[in-house]
C-alpha cells in the first residue's frame, strides 16, 4: 500500500475526457439535451425596404400597400439559452465505494453536460464551490469544454464546506436569466439557508435542476461486522458493528433523503438522483422522456 501511486491531476483529466467521449449513449443524450434546451425559433425584428436580391415571398404586402415602396420583414433567431453548472466540491463529495468517488463521478457528469452543451451549440459556464469558489462565465466551443474539464479535475479546487446559500447567491448575481442551471451535489453537508435562494433561482432562471449524486453507502450499510468510519474532514473516527446499526442507519437515511427531496420540490426545482453506479446518459434520457414537461 505504501508504494501505491496517487494519480496526478493530468491523469485524472485524461481519464475523464476519455470516458466522456467513450460513453456510447452520450450522443443519444446530447440529442435529447438539444431537443430540450436549444432555442425555440425566430422572432420578428423590423421592416426594411425590399432589395432585388430578396426572396419575393418575404414581402410584407400589408405594410407595402400603405407606401409606394416594397418592404420585407426581418427576423432574428431567439437568443440561445446558456447552461451553467454549480458543482459541490466539498469534503463529503470525496467519498466513494464504487469505481469512482462521488467527486470523480460529479466531475464526469459536469464534463458530460459541458460536452453535450457545446456539441449542441449552447454556451456553458461553471461554478465550483467548497472552501473557495471559482467561476467560469458561459462560453462555447471545445476550448470551453477543455477549460471546464481542467477545473473539475484539478485537485486544488476540492476540499472544505459547501455553502449552498452563497453558491446560489453568486449564481443569481452573475448569470443571466435565460439559462439552464444544473446544481450537482450529494446534499449531505449543506451550509446556509439555501431554500429561499433556490426558490429565487427557480424563478429567475429558465430552468433549474438539482442533481443528487450519491454513493450506495450514503444510504445503505451492509451487515458485515465491524467497520471504521471517518468524518468528511477526517477529524473523527469510530468503529461500529454494522450488523447492529445497519437497519437503523438505512431507515434514517431514507427518511432524511425523503425530507430533502420534499424540500427541493417545494422550491420548484426539478430533481434527479444519480447513484455512482448508474449510467449518466441513461438516467438523463430517462428523466427527459418521463419528466420533460417540467422544463
Amino acid at each position: 500500500m505504501g508504494d501505491e501511486k496517487i494519480p496526478s491531476s493530468n491523469q485524472i483529466t485524461e481519464e475523464i475526457d476519455t470516458e466522456v467521449k467513450r460513453i456510447a449513449e452520450l450522443f443519444r443524450f446530447a440529442l435529447k439535451y438539444k431537443e430540450q434546451f436549444q432555442a425555440s425559433g425566430i422572432e420578428f425584428s423590423d421592416l426594411r425596404e425590399y432589395l432585388p436580391t430578396d426572396d419575393a415571398s418575404r414581402i410584407d404586402w400589408k405594410n407595402s400597400a400603405k407606401s409606394q415602396d416594397l418592404f420585407v420583414k426581418e427576423y432574428e433567431e431567439e437568443v440561445d439559452m446558456d447552461a451553467y453548472i454549480i458543482l459541490d466540491a466539498s469534503d463529503s463529495m470525496m467519498f466513494g465505494t464504487a469505481d469512482k468517488l462521488k467527486s470523480e463521478f460529479a466531475a464526469l457528469l459536469a464534463s458530460a453536460l459541458a460536452y453535450a452543451s457545446v456539441d449542441a451549440g449552447i454556451n456553458v459556464g461553471l461554478g465550483i464551490h467548497a472552501e473557495s469558489s471559482l467561476n467560469l462565465s458561459p462560453d462555447g466551443g471545445q476550448p470551453q469544454y477543455q477549460r471546464i474539464l481542467h477545473e473539475v479535475t484539478h485537485f486544488e479546487n476540492y476540499g472544505g464546506k459547501f455553502n449552498l446559500e452563497q453558491a446560489l447567491n453568486d449564481t443569481i448575481g452573475q448569470v443571466k436569466e435565460d439559462t439552464a442551471v444544473f446544481l450537482i451535489s450529494d446534499f449531505l453537508c449543506l451550509e446556509g439557508d439555501w431554500k429561499p435562494k433556490m426558490q429565487l433561482a427557480n424563478i429567475k432562471f429558465r430552468h433549474f435542476m438539482s442533481i443528487m449524486v450519491r454513493d450506495l453507502r450514503d444510504y445503505k450499510l451492509p451487515e458485515s461486522g465491524n467497520f471504521r468510519f471517518e468524518s468528511p474532514g477526517r477529524s473523527q473516527q469510530l468503529v461500529a458493528d454494522t450488523t447492529e446499526i445497519a437497519e437503523e442507519f438505512n431507515e434514517k437515511a431514507e427518511q432524511r433523503e425523503a425530507r430533502l427531496k420534499d424540500k427541493i420540490r417545494e422550491t420548484g426545482s426539478s430533481q434527479l438522483k444519480i447513484d455512482t453506479r448508474d449510467s449518466i446518459a441513461s438516467k438523463f434520457t430517462e428523466f427527459f422522456e418521463s419528466n420533460g414537461g417540467e422544463w
